[in-house]
């Protein structure tokens, strides 16, 4: 009996043992997190949901995170806009680093979360697959999973759209009168697009070779890309466009800055712009 109950003993204080060495890993982890610097100092706008970068279903798009470097996490948003053939969305994470592990979930609009990261994968291939409930707005969060870990990766999320139903057998033209012709569309105007177009700020403005460049707080994140065109607007308010003032961005610099330029000779103390984005 006193072997038997020596023995119990023995298997209980070992089994202590490796519980507490299972817990101490995590606990570095959040311990680093609380006394250390935010892992997302370095981060863009896009390590914080509101400043998700949007992405297209059944596109992929690569990126990189990295805890070292303060650069833990990346936000992409999606939109579902048709019904799915099973209402299931399905992501894929490739980690490019073989000795990484980064994260991958899933939020709704709310910012609720919907969908949990599995474990490390030996082939650094996450899938998560989550059923939605309803058509909208959902955010996708990569992150570093622990301090030492930063890599490129690709992700895609997949949504098959439900087939749409077959059209009716077209009705038998009888002979008689001709169709009706249809007239084209009318052209928007300028003013249309005045007025539709998307507002802007000019940071900051300067003559370069005979043309004013112009440097406005609109990039990728608001759709603009080179070649997008615009018109410096007068004064402090409304849609009236400056005389001569329209101009072509010739570079997206970032998320929220692009570089524009205009043949205008002066835009005065107008700071505001509009963009024609399509």
């Amino acid at each position: 009996m006193a072997f038997r109950a020596k023995l119990l003993r023995t298997l209980f204080a070992s089994t202590l043992l490796v519980m507490a060495a299972s817990g101490c890993k995590k606990d570095d982890v959040n311990k680093k997190i609380k006394n250390g610097p935010d892992p997302d100092t370095n981060s863009g706008v896009d390590a914080k949901r509101g400043g998700a970068k949007p992405i297209q279903i059944n596109r992929p798009e690569t990126d990189s995170v990295s805890w070292p470097k303060l650069q833990r996490t990346k936000w992409k948003s999606i939109e579902i806009a048709a019904p799915g053939k099973d209402n299931v969305l399905d992501c894929e994470l490739r980690i490019d680093n073989t000795g990484a592990d980064l994260n991958i979930d899933l939020f709704n609009s709310l910012g609720t979360q919907i969908g949990f990261t599995p474990g490390p994968a030996p082939n650094k291939l996450k899938k998560l697959a989550v059923k939605l409930e309803e058509m909208g707005t959902y955010f996708v969060r990569m992150q570093a999973a622990m301090p030492k870990d930063e890599s490129d990766f690709s992700v895609i999320c997949r949504w098959e759209e439900e087939a749409a139903a077959p059209e009716p057998p077209e009705k038998v033209k009888r002979p008689g009168k001709k169709p009706p012709t249809e007239k084209p569309a009318k052209a928007e105007t300028f003013e249309e697009k005045v007025e539709k177009g998307t507002e802007g700020r000019i940071k900051t403005s300067f003559r370069e070779g005979g043309q004013m460049v112009m440097i406005v707080d609109k990039g990728a994140a608001a759709g603009v890309h080179e070649g997008t065109e615009g018109t410096v607007l007068e004064g402090k308010s409304g849609r009236q466009p400056l005389d001569g003032g329209t101009f072509k961005i010739l570079q997206v610099i970032d998320d929220g800055t692009s570089k524009a330029q205009s043949s205008v000779r002066s835009i005065g103390k107008n700071s505001r712009v509009v963009l024609f984005l399509k």
